[in-house]
């Protein structure tokens, strides 16, 4: 065998080899087939994600957007199993998903693309104005039940919660009832509208949201202020408060493989921009300054 001959035979047999690598990665992850990128996760995230993907559209037209929403959980599960390309999420991954991630060798990135303050809403008729961190935990985990206790009419408490997978019910569970469990008659809602439908019809409802959310739904119900102790002043959710002494602010994340498909990073590179930022702004978010690593 000549020497040309010889150096023939070996770029076919690494092109073989390539080629077979790539065809075992397609088929060990499907999303490398397309340049869809597809987002699942956060109701509190949705609209936000869906303002982003429509105006990278009209930019990037060969790039389809598909942005399926739900809860945090949902979304994280989606893109452990390699379902989604990225995962919208009010939380950082708990110890269950961190188990998972390691079991199945997946390294991820987290990004924060924007800020968010959990404003605690009631029905405009409801005379409370303010409550400290722990009047409100008494009423979230159920030890106070009337409203009178902390200042309001004489009447029953009706706690209104997300669903368990939701990044804002675990976030709250954490952050404020530190680890208890809530009220026993708690009701559960799929997002964040059907929480404001029902305080906006409830005159003795208690409930919580993104600040995004609340600030949709303008005098149809009411967000309370929150103290750190008895004799500070009460602080409302803001872009300012949310990034300086607002006590129950948190980041909005996504989540994608720690080596994505290109259509993914430019989307992503894209949501860090100030395009995209100023609708964070817009969508009553407080917008973040940094660039994908």
């Amino acid at each position: 065998m000549s020497v040309r001959q010889f150096v023939i035979l070996l770029l076919i047999v690494s092109m073989c080899a390539s080629l077979s690598a790539c065809s075992k990665r397609v088929k060990k992850d499907p999303r490398q087939l397309t340049a869809l990128v597809s987002i699942e996760g956060s109701d509190t995230m949705t609209a936000l994600v869906q303002a982003w993907a429509t105006n990278f559209m009209k930019n990037e037209p060969n790039v389809p957007i598909s942005v399926n929403s739900g809860d945090s959980g949902g979304g994280i599960d989606a893109l452990l199993n390699r379902t989604t390309d990225l995962a919208a999420a009010s939380r950082d991954l708990n110890a269950t998903e961190s188990i998972q991630l390691h079991a199945k060798s997946i390294k991820l990135k987290k990004i924060t693309v924007a800020r968010d303050s959990i404003a605690i809403i009631v029905n405009p008729e409801n005379p409370i104005d303010s409550l400290t961190l722990e009047q409100l935990r008494s009423i979230f985990s159920g030890s106070v039940k009337n409203w009178s206790a902390v200042g309001g009419n004489k009447a029953p408490i009706q706690v209104f919660s997300r669903e368990e997978k939701s990044g804002t019910y675990n976030f709250f569970k954490e952050h404020l009832l530190q680890g208890a469990e809530y009220a026993k008659g708690s009701q559960t809602v799929l997002s964040g509208n059907e929480l404001l439908a029902a305080i906006e019809k409830n005159k003795l409802a208690i409930g919580y949201v993104g600040m995004g959310t609340a600030s949709t739904a303008h005098d149809k119900i009411k967000v309370v202020g929150l103290k750190l102790s008895p004799n500070s002043a009460p602080v409302k959710p803001t872009e300012l408060s949310t990034v300086t002494d607002y006590p129950l602010s948190r980041p909005l994340i996504l989540f994608m493989d720690e080596e994505p498909k290109p259509s993914v990073r430019k989307f992503v590179d894209y949501c860090l921009g100030a395009e995209a930022q100023k609708l964070v702004r817009a969508a009553g978010y407080a917008p973040v300054e940094q660039k994908l690593k």
